[in-house]
This record gives C-alpha cells, structure tokens and sequence, in this order.
C-alpha cells in the first residue's frame, strides 16, 4: 500500500514540474517575441554607422543622432584627380550631405531579412553590424566647384617650336588637357552611390588636346654652317634696315629639296620695319643677302641664284657678295639655295656688337662628314674668282669654281 502512494507523489512532482517548465518556456517565448517585436522601430544593438553607434535609437530618432554627426562625417576628405593634379576636399566642399531616407532604409531593409532566432542572437550580444553612411550630392554645388576645377586644371596645347636661346633645339608639342564636367559629375555621382572610404581618389574623366609636333624637327642638333658680316653701329638708317632683315629670316625652317628665296622671306624692302636710305628702299638688306649666301655656301648647300653688286662690298671678299633688289612692279633681284640635306635646316639670324651673324643649324649627319671653306683670287682690276673647297677628314678632297664676277663701277 505505501509503495502506491509513493508513484503517486512523484507523478504530481513530475507534473508539476512539467507545468512549471512549460509555462516558463512560454513566458520565455512570449517575453523573447516581444523583446525582439519592440525592434521593428528600433535600430538593433551593436549597430554601427561608420564609427557611429546608432544602437536602440528609433528610425525617427536615429535622424536627429545623423543631424548630430553631420558636420564631422562631412569634414570627411577626398580626392579629386585631374590629369597629373591632385585636389583634395572635404565631402561637405563637393555639395554631399548624408542621404537619411536611404541610410535608414539600408538598415530597415538588413532587420528585416533576419531570421528571428539571429535577431535575438544580437539582442543578447555578439560583435557589431557595421554601415556606412548613404550621400547625396547637389548637382548644382557640384557642377560649380567642377567649373572651378576645370578653370584651374584645364591646360591649352603647346605646339612643338624652336628654342633659339642657346644654340638652337627643338621643343616637342605638349597635348593641352580639358576637364569633361559633365562625365565627371557622372563618375561622382557614381562613386558616392558606393561605399565611401575617406582618403578616396576618384579620377576625374577629360580629354586630351593634341598638339602639333614635326618629328624631322628633332634631328635639328648641330650648327651645320655660319657666318659673320661686319657693319658700322653708327649707320643709324641702315642699321634699321639690316636689323630688319635679319628678323625676318631669323627662325625660317628650310625642308629637305626645298629652296629658300630670301625676297619671299625678307622682302619686298619696303614691308614694314624698312626705312628709305638715300633714296633706296631696304639699303642694308643685301648685307644680310650676303652673309646668308655665304653660310649657304659654307654648309656645301646647293646655290640656285645669286647676283653680283655693282661694285665690290666692304664686308666681304671680292665675288663672294649677293645683291637684292625689288621694285614696285614687282619683280625681285633674289638669292636662292636649295637645301640638299637629308634633314631640315633651321636659319638663325641676329646682330650683335657690330655684326650680322646667320647660323644654318640642322642634323650632325647632314653634311657626310665634310667640311666647306671659300677663297677669293682677284682677276685683273675689277674682277674676282671665288672657289668652293671641300675637306674631309683635314683633308682638301675638292675644290672647284663658285663664280667668275666682274664689277663695272671702282
């Protein structure tokens, strides 16, 4: 009989234990569901935007939280690549402010795809969910600023052209570089759409402008011939129109077969710059006609006209002169040669100290390895023979006659 009313006891235990176990199971589920219930408007624990804790916050509170942070998440920098410049900015510079609505939504959107079980996994601790910031850009700032950048980054070509300094050397093209605002506000727009990494590069999208280079132009190293003419400093009128002359054929490119006319540079002698000397258009020009003809001569270049003057010229040796002359109809007393280089010659041409100097400056190969000088002879009493000498190596290989001239006035 006891042993009955034993397993009867432990059956009521047994039951009561059960009960009390499944009602606290019950009161568990219950309190859980509605621990986790109450986070449909509430940002969950361990959330992090950025460095920010946005935990337990309200939606509705979580925004006045990012009006809080505003100014120190836009202090933020970036930078702005154009080109070969860097521009650094702050996110609050470029027109960024923090997209709340969307910052929001990305979070309401991640709680909402949680299992619950993983809602209350976070509810009692574990590490933290990170998000970053959503931004949204004033077009209208930005395009400003982007205006800005462009004014201070856009760079105009630079055509390739001779630096006469010292010596003579050609500068290659530089391409000229302008800023695509509109792309370039696309590519922002874009990259903010992204996550953002403070210290970010974005680069920004232009075009490039070409520029104009002559490749032949580079081969120019080498003075290739020159010579010097002396004039009286104290020829006020004719010192003009020398000076003159040697502006205008200072700097001219003669290519390969092709022939210079000094009257299609220089003249006519009564353009602008020439002055009248007693009663002659451009005297002086022929001085510098001149001392071209013989820099021509020296490079071994190939003579297609020359006339001789009247009269002997003081600064130069008899029959290596060249008269030029032009007249109102037209028609011109002209020096010409032709360049038989394999590479383009670059006439330098300037006074100084009293003399006229003309310098042919192209490649070091232009000449073979040769070497050029002129002589004179005097025949009879008016007349001179001037000859062409060719060397190599030091050695005279040639030499024949340049021209026979004879001058009819003493």
């Amino acid at each position: 009989m006891k042993l009955k009313v034993n397993k009867k006891h432990k059956l009521i235990v047994l039951s009561v234990l059960l009960s009390v176990l499944i009602v606290s199971y019950a009161i568990l589920t219950i309190y859980n569901y509605y621990s986790v219930k109450e986070y449909d408007n509430l940002i969950l624990p361990n959330t992090i935007i950025d460095e920010y804790n946005f935990s337990d916050y309200s939606f509705d509170n979580s925004r006045k939280m990012m009006n809080f942070y505003q100014d120190l998440v836009l202090s933020k920098k970036v930078n702005l690549k154009v080109s070969d410049k860097i521009f650094e900015y702050t996110l609050k510079d470029l027109g960024v402010t923090i997209d709340q609505d969307k910052t929001i939504a990305k979070i309401k959107d991640y709680q909402a795809g949680l299992s619950f079980s993983r809602k209350l996994m976070i509810l009692h601790g574990g590490s933290p969910t990170r998000f970053t910031f959503c931004y949204m850009i004033s077009a209208d700032k930005l395009r400003a600023l982007l205006d800005d950048i462009k004014t201070a980054s856009d760079l105009q070509p630079v055509d390739g052209y001779f630096d006469a300094t010292d010596g003579v050397r050609y500068q290659a093209g530089i391409e000229g570089y302008s800023l695509n605002v509109d792309e370039s506000m696309k590519r922002l727009m874009e990259f903010f759409d992204k996550e953002f990494v403070e210290g970010s590069t974005v680069e920004l999208t232009g075009d490039s402008i070409g520029a104009n280079t002559n490749d032949s132009y580079t081969k120019i190293d080498t003075m290739t011939s020159q010579f010097v003419t002396d004039f009286m400093p104290n020829t006020y009128l004719r010192n003009i129109n020398l000076n003159t002359a040697l502006g205008y054929i200072n700097g001219t490119v003669v290519n390969p077969g092709e022939v210079f006319s000094y009257c299609d540079k220089a003249g006519p002698f009564n353009k602008a710059g020439y002055v009248f000397y007693y009663e002659f258009v451009g005297n002086g020009v022929c001085q510098i006609a001149t001392t071209t003809y013989n820099a021509a001569l020296l490079g071994g270049l190939e003579i297609v006209k020359r006339y001789p003057h009247a009269k002997k010229s003081v600064y130069v040796d008899g029959g290596l002169d060249a008269t030029v002359a032009s007249y109102s109809s037209g028609w011109c007393v002209d020096m010409q040669f032709k360049n038989t280089y394999e590479y383009p010659i670059y006439i330098k041409a300037y006074s100084e100290g009293g003399r006229a100097h003309v310098e042919f400056w192209s490649n070091s190969d232009a000449k073979k390895g040769l070497e050029y000088t002129t002589s004179s002879v005097q025949i009879g009493a008016r007349g001179y023979r001037s000859y062409l000498h060719t060397w190599k190596d030091g050695q005279e290989i040639d030499v024949h006659e340049i021209a026979t001239t004879w001058y009819p006035e003493a």
